[in-house]
């Protein structure tokens, strides 16, 4: 049996004042899910607290300065040594500019119900479909509903920031 090191991310779901999510197209360069869309966010490193890594990586990755709410879930994404765990956090931009690094080639405001329309991150996906993956043939079960107990939370924080602005 393989031993996984475990290793943490952070993310952030930030909204418009329309309720719409940041989204980012990772660089078809990437080692992890290349040309995908995600969240912002990353690795946290060691030693570092994880609000701090949230904050740090976001203002990296898109210029926006933000500050955190609450935690609207976790996900998990499995690597060939490493299972990375996500900690996905609802915050709101306080200030900056988008500009996105060289780590990401695009970025949309969308709603949470369109994000699977997004070829999505395998950890995103993963997160938002409660951890079904669609069957080989690419068809889902109608009677399922594609997301997970985790997005009443996330539909409440997006109301809550929508609320704020």
């Amino acid at each position: 049996m393989i031993e996984y090191v475990f290793g943490l991310a952070v993310r952030a779901l930030i909204t418009d004042s329309d309720g719409k999510i940041l989204i980012l197209k990772r660089s078809v360069d990437s080692k992890t899910n290349p040309g995908k869309w995600e969240l912002p966010g990353g690795k946290v490193d060691q030693g570092e607290p994880f609000d701090k890594a949230l904050v740090r990586e976001v203002f990296e990755e898109t210029g926006l300065n933000i500050s955190m709410d609450n935690v609207v879930g976790a996900s998990q994404q499995s690597l060939p040594l490493i299972r990375a765990v996500h900690i996905i956090m609802a915050g709101k931009i306080v200030g900056g500019e988008l500009n996105l690094s060289s780590e990401h080639e695009g970025y949309a405001w969308e709603y949470l119900e369109n994000l699977t329309d997004y070829e999505l991150a395998d950890w995103l996906e993963y997160f938002i479909t409660g951890g079904r993956i669609a069957d080989p043939t690419g068809e889902k079960e109608e009677s399922e509903s594609i997301l997970n107990p985790w997005i009443k939370s996330i539909s409440s924080s997006v109301d809550r920031l929508r609320r704020i602005k």
